[in-house]
């Protein structure tokens, strides 16, 4: 398990200071970082799995993939660590809370709050896929929300790069069920769909308060299932909250079993919410009243083809004129309606008239409405107004031709919408959505004639910039290559952009999109790193001018600036060495005091301030050493223990043979080892005192011994020993010998006795040989030991046995 604790120091730099949170992978804490001076956030594996590559590379993963993300709503990561035991990667610290812990406070927040809010991450995951990024894993757990209230999308752990064909990184692992797509539990090739699945996971989740299929997820649903709706979901909750029809529809899609099924990218689904979002604030206005505003807005929304109601003259309003003119109205408008669907899908207004037809006995008369000013007045539709009434046949003629003309119009409108002309020629565009939206006032007021003008006013336009494609194609490229020559990145990104909306395979735009994207990401790269620069946060700045060489390393101010940068960073960390070696030489801790010294020496070799410093810190390590070691000699003499103080003194002499009281103290030592020496000898071998040499050895040793300083109670003791064993080896044994006056009786190592019946000898302690010898009689031999201390013995020896 993970042992770490408030205060402990990583890597001499980042001091712990409280734990923000633990998984099954690790740890993460927030850290003060000591030589930035800044709070950090660090993710720490556990070290059960530090040993496991796959684990350890799918931290490093995280580390590389987020790194290349500079976005202000996806959290910053700095760098890879690795202990002795333990790796880390180091991020940005997010004061605040997840999406869990804020959707919990909120029992049913509004779907309009709802979409306000993720309308960043969505920006947020189209940047990351816009640099070949998958996230994976995208879920409320993994959305931090700041202290300004702001999202913030973490944990690229298992982030997939996207490469083509099979060179493409695929990891198949990772991630949490409940927000995982078909495609990516049956281990297919990471696609931004994955992300899209998963975001419409999250804002299921934050509509209802669960995922979809919850509590009982499994793989077979994912895969097979469509999940209740979220207003059944609702229901079944007992919240009655009303949900926009077209969020809901837009939510089923992004959960559709298939990626095709899904909407194509992130940017689609942020268009999309946010014309959920304008068109549900603006419900509160009347019908025609949204009509007339959106027909003002519609270069915004060119998708859209909005026919403006026009206005019924007081004239007509009596009731069964009014009753046919509706009659008519609904049934020419169906038909239209109809039409207009078949060639383009379908426009929003067209959906909305088709299923309220508007009543046109109850629009406000003119002179009722409050007149906008001058500069706001829509401009005034000529219109011819019969003298009679019109023949039949004449009429479904006109209306026929004016439906010839609008399909013409539409399929052409459509073809410049895929090659994005309201991008490249907004001021025509324009002004042919606007002739066409003539077109479709006057064709509901019956006006087919005039109506099939403006469709051919609009067509006009429509062919004019349809024979501009191939030239303003070159033309763009041309621009955005210029824009990238002179390093405007973000110009260059939108020549680039549109070129490809006219032609998506150009190779020359495609090559320079992906250029101006790098060329983009590298100039926010410098320019964070230079305000981090200015705020001396200079970890952070290498970090920037680092990636940013990394993604161009042709980019000469992001090379210039990561040199600067360096030498910056050297040269602060040159003089934090210096300072806390001198502290370190304060505190008396010389051995760090020596390892910082060095380490800054490694900068600056040829450093004066330097090299004075550490002949400063080695003479005193050099007093310290003999001190500590003075201070062990002493010791080790005082509990007479010779051997360790003679080391002692030996190693202080090591350091400086110079040194008086050590070469004392080693002669010292050496005469007390060796008397102890000579004075155990005697004592584990009592025995060779027998001899005479040895005893006289003996009582000159301890002579000696008496006349050594010091003498302390282990060597009194030794010598009080050693003359206890000389007195008994001097004390003789009372010997007692009976012969029989016929056999010569000798000791040996004492003499000959000759004959006799009895005679006493006084013997030292020791070993003898007493031999009897008679003629004609076998010798006697018989082998005396005398121990100190012994009581008197009597022997007898006699020559019985003849020869």
């Amino acid at each position: 398990m993970l042992n770490l604790q408030k205060d402990q120091v990583l890597l001499s730099r980042f001091v712990l200071i409280r734990l923000l949170g633990e998984g099954g992978m690790g740890q993460v804490w927030l850290v003060h970082d000591l030589e930035l001076d800044i709070n950090i956030a660090i993710k720490v594996l556990h070290p059960r799995l530090s040993a496991i590559s796959e684990r350890v590379e799918l931290l490093k993963n995280e580390c590389r993939n987020t790194r290349r993300l500079v976005h202000p709503n996806i959290v910053r990561v700095f760098d890879f660590h690795r202990t002795e035991d333990l790796v880390f990667i180091s991020m940005e610290y997010i004061e605040g809370e997840t999406l869990v812990a804020l959707r919990r406070r909120f029992e049913s927040p509004s779907y309009l709050k709802i979409i306000s809010f993720l309308q960043p991450l969505v920006d947020a995951l189209a940047y990351a896929h816009g640099l070949g990024l998958v996230h994976r894993d995208v879920k409320s757990g993994n959305v931090i929300i700041d202290r300004h209230n702001a999202p913030r999308l973490t944990d690229f752990g298992i982030a997939a790069v996207l490469k083509s064909g099979g060179a493409a990184l695929k990891i198949t692992s990772g991630g949490s069920l409940y927000c995982m797509s078909p495609q990516q539990l049956d281990g297919h090739q990471p696609q931004p769909s994955d992300d899209v699945y998963a975001f419409g996971v999250l804002m299921y989740e934050l509509l209802t308060g669960r995922p979809p299929f919850y509590p009982d997820i499994t793989p077979a649903k994912i895969r097979h299932e469509i999940p209740l709706s979220i207003s059944q979901q609702l229901a079944d909750s007992g919240l009655h909250i009303n949900i926009s029809p077209q969020l809901e529809e837009l939510i089923s899609k992004m959960l559709a079993k298939t990626s095709e099924e899904r909407p194509a990218d992130m940017q689609e689904i942020g268009n999309r919410l946010q014309a959920i979002h304008d068109g549900s604030m603006a419900q509160s206005v009347s019908p025609v009243a949204q009509i007339q505003t959106l027909s003002q807005e519609r270069d915004l929304h060119h998708n859209a083809e909005i026919i403006t109601p026009r206005k019924v003259p007081a004239k007509d309003k009596n009731a069964d004129g009014a009753y046919d003119r509706r009659q008519k109205f609904v049934t020419v408008f169906a038909l239209a309606s109809a039409f207009v669907v078949i060639l383009i899908g379908g426009g929003w207004l067209l959906h909305y008239l088709s299923k309220h037809p508007v009543d046109t006995a109850k629009v406000i008369e003119p002179r009722t409405i409050a007149q906008p000013q001058a500069e706001q007045k829509p401009a005034q539709i000529p219109k011819e107004q019969p003298s009679e009434t019109p023949d039949p046949a004449e009429l479904a003629q006109q209306k026929q031709e004016a439906e010839q003309r609008l399909a013409q119009y539409i399929a052409l409108k459509n073809e410049l919408d895929r090659k994005g002309a309201s991008q490249w020629a907004s001021d025509v565009y324009t002004e042919l959505i606007a002739l066409a939206q003539q077109g479709d006032t006057l064709f509901m007021d019956q006006a087919y004639d005039v109506a099939a003008e403006k469709y051919a006013e609009a067509i006009a336009k429509a062919n004019a910039l349809a024979s501009q494609v191939d030239d303003t194609l070159v033309r763009l490229v041309e621009e955005g290559t210029l824009a990238l020559n002179e390093g405007d990145g973000k110009r260059a990104q939108e020549k680039f952009s549109v070129a490809l909306l006219i032609d998506p395979a150009n190779l020359s735009a495609q090559r320079g999109l992906k250029k101006a994207i790098t060329t983009e990401n590298v100039m926010q790269l410098v320019a964070s790193g230079r305000k981090h620069e200015n705020d001396s946060k200079l970890s952070f700045a290498h970090a920037d001018y680092q990636e940013a060489v990394r993604l161009d390393p042709e980019a000469k101010e992001a090379r210039i600036a990561l040199k600067r940068v360096k030498e910056k960073i050297k040269e602060q960390e040159f003089q934090q060495l210096i300072s806390d070696g001198l502290a370190a030489y304060h505190k008396n801790d010389y051995r760090l005091a020596r390892t910082k010294l060095l380490k800054a020496k490694s900068f600056k070799p040829d450093s004066r301030e330097i090299q004075d410093a550490l002949r400063q810190v080695d003479a005193a390590i050099r007093l310290s050493r003999i001190e500590q070691l003075r201070k062990k000699a002493i010791a080790a003499e005082q509990s007479e223990h010779w051997e360790h103080a003679l080391n002692a003194y030996l190693e202080i002499l090591k350091v400086d043979a110079n040194i008086q009281f050590a070469a004392q103290g080693k002669a010292r030592s050496l005469e007390q080892i060796r008397i102890a020496k000579r004075i155990n000898f005697f004592l584990e071998k009592p025995e060779a005192l027998e001899i005479d040499r040895q005893l006289e050895n003996a009582i000159l040793l301890a002579n000696e011994a008496k006349e050594l300083n010091p003498q302390g109670p282990r060597l009194s003791t030794q010598i009080k020993k050693l003359e206890q064993l000389i007195t008994a080896a001097q004390t003789p044994i009372n010997v007692t010998i009976e012969s029989d006056n016929f056999t010569d009786v000798a000791v040996y190592k004492v003499g000959k006795f000759g004959r006799f019946s009895v005679r006493q000898l006084n013997l030292r302690p020791g070993t003898y040989i007493v031999v009897g010898a008679r003629d004609g009689y076998k010798d006697v031999r018989q082998k005396l030991v005398l121990k100190p201390g012994q009581e008197p013995l009597r022997i007898r020896i006699i020559c019985k046995v003849k020869i």
